[in-house]
């Protein structure tokens, strides 16, 4: 065997995640326990790492301090720290790929959604312990074509595999498919969200009550509402989140900008091209130098309206907000308005979302390393929540305020590209379906199927 070839042996680990010695070493390219435990030290170090201090801001040096092993052992493993993230990514990957497996035959009764239920708990407890990974997620995946194709992999796996154990299903797969897609989306969104909003209110969104409000929505979007998919409503309304006093004097600065009142040229031109120099540079590559150079004004000039890059970022972070925001206050009664109406704005949101995306996907990045920018992030989304609950009180039933936080879910993860006519079908079915309750095909209006199948 030579040199190269040595380098490219292949050791198993236990998970099936392959582990490879990095050459030159030494004359025996494989891995015994020993190596194996070095290499996954340092992964859960990177970790540990990366959802204290951010990806950007978790260096070598860092990661091999933490995990106990000198720089020398790192790159017998790894690369640098991209190849560290993309190994934990895979592992996020086989074990999600792991638990869709495991799921039990899906049945419109109670023992159905108690699978339903299993499997959600299963991907909540991958999500809790790699939940850096699942946030830097979305801009690595722009990125890093490999990632992107293992992310679609693993994906329509998914859906085939819960395709496969559906019992019962009144759409035909050219609806199911994209239909299953979406709720897949939308339970990773959730989590997100509920995460970002336990940030700041831990006590008002526990994991129990975020995830059996998803696996209810998702229940009542594959089979209809009936009385194992309701639950009731005995929780206390969460508190609102607050927007802090930073985002305040910079929604004051856009709203300004917004309105013509400060027509100052030098101001206007550092939020007219700082956008894309953001989008184009990433938050973390970009200097102030770059954004003063794009306006064409000095450096001395953008930190007389800004103290630093996070302030322009937030003023154009608010930028995008305002306009997903014009378009998701517009959303029709969804509780007397006819499905025409909701499919129409469905597409109207998804283009202004999908046009926003780039500069919102700036903002999660930044906000990853920065608790003062996680906190727009919670505001955002508790603001959105909010604008739900009065929509969804209409139906009289369930968890209005964490089936909110799905329908925010829903719609963010929705609109977080360009969409075709299949997808915004999917996401008029759970709107209808899956959080207003309505009859689906074949169902009568105001009959709720028991756990037996019996109509009340």
């Amino acid at each position: 065997m030579t040199a190269g070839e040595a380098s490219s042996t292949l050791a198993e680990r236990e998970d099936g995640e392959p582990v490879t010695r990095r050459a030159p070493f030494s004359d025996n390219p494989r891995v015994g326990v020993r190596g194996q435990r070095t290499r996954q030290r340092i992964l859960d170090a990177a970790l540990q790492l990366f959802g204290d201090e951010g990806f950007h801001q978790s260096s070598i040096a860092r990661i091999t301090k933490k995990a106990n092993c000198s720089r020398v052992s790192f790159y017998q493993y790894f690369s640098g720290k991209e190849d560290v993230f993309s190994s934990l990514a895979g592992q996020v990957s086989r074990q999600i790929s792991a638990s869709t497996e495991a799921i039990d035959p899906l049945t419109p009764d109670a023992a159905g959604r108690e699978v339903l239920r299993a499997w959600v708990g299963r991907y909540g407890d991958i999500h809790a312990r790699y939940g850096p990974i699942f946030r830097a997620l979305p801009a690595a995946l722009e990125e890093d074509d490999l990632l992107h194709a293992g992310a679609a992999r693993l994906r329509d796996q998914s859906v085939a595999r819960i395709r496969s154990k559906l019992a019962t299903s009144d759409l035909p797969p050219r609806r199911l498919d994209p239909l299953l897609a979406l709720l897949i989306s939308c339970l990773a969104r959730t989590l997100d969200d509920a995460a970002s909003l336990r940030s700041v209110a831990p006590e008002d969104y526990p994991r129990e009550r975020v995830e059996e409000a998803i696996t209810d929505v998702m229940h009542r979007s594959l089979f209809g509402r009936s009385a194992v998919n309701v639950r009731d409503n005995t929780f206390p309304r969460p508190r609102r989140v607050e927007f802090g006093p930073v985002v305040h004097d910079m929604l004051e600065k856009e709203g300004a900008v917004q309105a013509g009142t400060d027509r100052r040229s030098a101001m206007k031109a550092l939020v007219d091209n700082g956008r894309d120099v953001f989008v184009e540079r990433g938050y973390h590559a970009t200097r102030v130098d770059d954004l003063a150079a794009a306006a064409g004004v000095s450096h001395g000039v953008f930190y007389r309206y800004f103290e630093n890059k996070d302030q322009l970022a937030i003023v154009l972070t608010v930028q995008a907000m305002r306009a997903i925001a014009d378009t998701f206050v517009e959303i029709p009664n969804v509780t007397t308005s006819n499905t025409s109406d909701l499919r129409r704005w469905l597409r109207r949101y998804n283009t202004a979302q999908s046009g926003e995306a780039a500069m919102i996907r700036v903002w999660v990045d930044a906000a990853q390393e920065d608790a003062r920018l996680r906190s727009l992030s919670a505001s955002a989304l508790d603001w959105g929540r909010r604008r739900m609950v009065p929509i969804l009180a209409g139906r009289g039933f369930g968890d209005v305020d964490m089936d909110a936080v799905v329908m925010v879910a829903l719609l963010g993860a929705f609109g977080a590209q360009q969409r075709g006519p299949a997808a915004v079908e999917a996401a008029a079915h759970v709107l209808e379906r899956g959080l207003l309750g309505r009859p689906g095909l074949g169902e009568e209006p105001g009959l709720v199927k028991g756990s037996n199948g019996h109509r009340h």
